[in-house]
């Protein structure tokens, strides 16, 4: 096989190599971001029953703020009692003080409800809590499983990018250049098998004259649909018997 054939195959098996490590490590991102959404969903559930459970605490102090001034207001209209100085007056300081009694027992009703749904809601929290930290705890896992991931690939891609400077450090100027035109214009893929005649690039016929070039292996062929390098590799289907 020419030489020069045989690096361009080198070449485009570690391009492979790179580009697929590349592209594996290009999703680590957001697959560690895909990895917290049950994490924020916790979290979410969790920040929800807290925001609810706040606020009924505040209806429960507001209440119990209109109940001590109902109170207020009934001590100070029980104090008018003394000066009363006919039945009318008295009558009325006694049903206006009724009054303020039955709202404070509609109050007391309120804030007695309120409590029961309080003690409904804090009995929730420490559950979504625990789920809130397991869900953390798998998050954290994912997450340095995925960066040793990365830290992996990074080294792995070290090795193979100093085997691509070496192996195009063989190839002549110009068809490096060709090969580098190929490679970025074709989805990374500059040099492809023929099977059965058919470039596994593009998938068009190639001629029997360039198909009979390609097996010989002396000379660099490109396809004419698509500018793939050619090359012919033996398996055990077209490798002839001993």
């Amino acid at each position: 096989m020419n030489p020069q054939l045989q690096r361009l195959i080198e070449l485009q098996n570690t391009d492979s190599e790179i580009t697929e490590l590349d592209r594996g490590n290009a999703a680590i991102p957001q697959q560690i971001e895909s990895g917290k959404s049950d994490l924020k969903e916790k979290q979410e559930e969790l920040k929800q029953a807290e925001g609810v459970l706040a606020e009924l605490q505040k209806k429960r102090k507001d209440l119990e703020m209109e109940v001590a001034t109902e109170n207020d207001h009934i001590a100070k209209t029980k104090s008018k009692l003394p000066a009363v100085k006919t039945n009318k007056e008295y009558t009325a300081i006694l049903t206006e003080v009724d009054a303020v009694k039955e709202k404070i027992s509609v109050l007391e009703d309120k804030e007695l409800e309120l409590m029961e749904e309080l003690e409904e809601k804090e009995k929730r929290i420490p559950a979504f809590k625990a789920q809130c930290k397991e869900e953390e705890e798998n998050f954290n896992a994912y997450k340095a499983k995925k960066e040793a991931e990365a830290k992996r690939t990074e080294e792995e891609l070290e090795v193979l990018r100093a085997r691509r400077h070496a192996a195009a450090g063989g190839i002549e100027e110009k068809l490096l250049g060709q090969y580098n035109k190929v490679f970025k214009a074709r989805d990374s893929l500059a040099v492809v098998t023929i099977k059965e005649n058919i470039c596994q690039g593009c998938h068009s016929q190639i001629l029997p004259q360039q198909v009979i070039d390609v097996k010989m292996g002396e000379t660099i062929n490109q396809c004419e649909q698509c500018s793939r390098i050619l090359y012919w590799e033996e398996t055990s289907e077209t490798a002839v018997p001993k």
